[in-house]
């Protein structure tokens, strides 16, 4: 019995370091790297867009941390819902207006497309998006945007902070700050390309589609209040500001902060 026990115990020390072997060399633990900046992903999505399916699993992977960049902590992401191809979009049609307007600045007229910092990231490739991610990651860092909020529960009603710094001469001094409310696990059961759950969806615009005009001095404050629609859920609404040329269309510094804990 004495030695049975022995037997045993050496067999479950096997298997049990053979497991812990595996666990190293197969897995790899995601490690973020330091980078220069925050960079805003605008994606163009449509409910009955089949192509989008894989752009939304990449897009997931960024939100869940999971390693698609060297950073994803410091992707922003920001969808719109469009006409195309499937004009039935419910999300495209809660706001025609502004995931129209969106569309029409950039140009897009087909799914998937994606903006990085206002630029055209081309077709659809994992492996190129984050490429191209990585690569933004370095370029020079404009801005520093700092948020603060205060949400009142009972009125669905708030206000939203923005204290902008200076860190490298813009390019050009015909800047808009833009200020939008995007919502998380929007519920979209009937979605016929099967993404019933999307994250990141564009909302509302609270400065407008074309944004509102800013001087970029030193150091900047704007304040803008807003409501919410009954039918979000603050604890999953976000609020997303941006500073855009809208000439270039290149965007110098993005910043998020939860609506509600």
């Amino acid at each position: 019995m004495k030695y049975l026990k022995i037997f045993f115990f050496v067999i479950a020390a096997i298997l049990i370091h053979g497991c812990e072997s595996n666990d190293t060399s197969t897995n790899s633990v995601y490690i973020p790297q330091p980078v220069n900046k925050k960079v805003l992903v605008e994606f163009f999505t449509n409910a009955g867009c089949n192509p989008c399916i894989a752009a939304h699993g990449y897009l997931d992977e960024i939100n869940l941390n999971a390693g698609a960049t060297i950073n994803d902590t410091s992707v922003i992401i920001l969808s719109y819902h469009t006409k195309y191809p499937y004009i039935l979009d419910s999300l495209y049609r809660a706001n025609i207006t502004q995931n129209q307007g969106r569309c029409d600045y950039y140009g897009v007229n087909n799914t998937p497309q994606g903006r990085l910092n206002g630029i055209s990231m081309g077709q659809y490739s994992s492996s190129n998006w984050s490429a191209q991610i990585n690569a933004e990651f370095k370029q020079t860092n404009y801005l520093n945007i700092t948020l603060s909020n205060t949400y009142d529960i009972t009125l669905d009603t708030g206000t939203v902070t923005a204290n902008i710094e200076l860190v490298n001469a813009l390019p050009s001094a015909n800047n808009v700050i833009h200020m939008v409310i995007m919502e998380n696990n929007v519920i979209y059961p009937t979605a016929p390309n099967g993404i019933t759950q999307p994250d990141d969806v564009m909302r509302y615009m609270i400065t407008g589609t074309d944004g509102q005009a800013i001087s970029v001095g030193a150091s900047n404050t704007v304040s803008m209040n807003y409501g919410l629609n009954p039918k979000w859920v603050p604890g999953e609404c976000y609020i997303v500001v941006f500073i855009q040329n809208p000439d270039t269309k290149q965007i110098f510094g993005v910043e998020r902060i939860k609506v509600s804990m």
